[in-house]
């Protein structure tokens, strides 16, 4: 691996842990305004795509995965009327620990940037108050420092429907 794809590696665990944390720290601000838990799987469309360095991990955690549950993903990516992502089985991802940054942040209030006041959640989520401002993601923190890593990783965008398929 070069030392680039090294550091872009590197840099999408930290970028990633600091979302999870993000959004664990939102929960515990709003505990009751959540409706993200295991088996919700409302924001989990198809038709999404991630860049080489998320598709590449996971790929490895498809490839992990026991046999049937990999057949059945397989399975669900061939099917062109698909609602939700192929990786789900059975209403939960496959490939949870390697979910890519924009599953990560579903279900957490998002802003484009800082200076926008517009904000933009699940409709699940915060049914009875309004996200504070500091459980607010701004999408351009993440986006830019993965449009980074992405670029030092190399590889085009690929789609979650052709991971699950190959």
């Amino acid at each position: 691996m070069s030392s680039d794809r090294e550091h872009a590696g590197h840099a999408l665990v930290t970028l990633r842990s600091r979302v999870d944390a993000h959004f664990e720290a939102a929960v515990a601000r709003s505990p009751g305004q959540f409706a993200c838990r295991a088996g919700c799987f409302d924001c989990c469309r198809a038709g999404l795509s991630v860049f080489a360095i998320e598709a590449d991990r996971i790929r490895g955690a498809l490839a992990r995965l026991p046999e049937d549950v990999r057949a059945q993903v397989r399975v669900q990516a061939a099917e062109e009327d698909r609602k939700h992502c192929a990786l789900l089985v059975d209403g939960r991802c496959s490939v949870y620990d390697e979910r890519p940054i924009l599953c990560r942040s579903h279900g957490l209030a998002v802003r484009p940037d800082a200076a926008q006041p517009e904000f933009d959640h699940c409709p699940l989520n915060y049914t009875s108050e309004t996200p504070p401002a500091a459980s607010m993601l701004v999408l351009d923190a993440v986006n830019r420092p993965l449009s980074v890593m992405a670029a030092m990783w190399g590889g085009e965008r690929v789609a979650i429907a052709e991971l699950a398929a190959g």
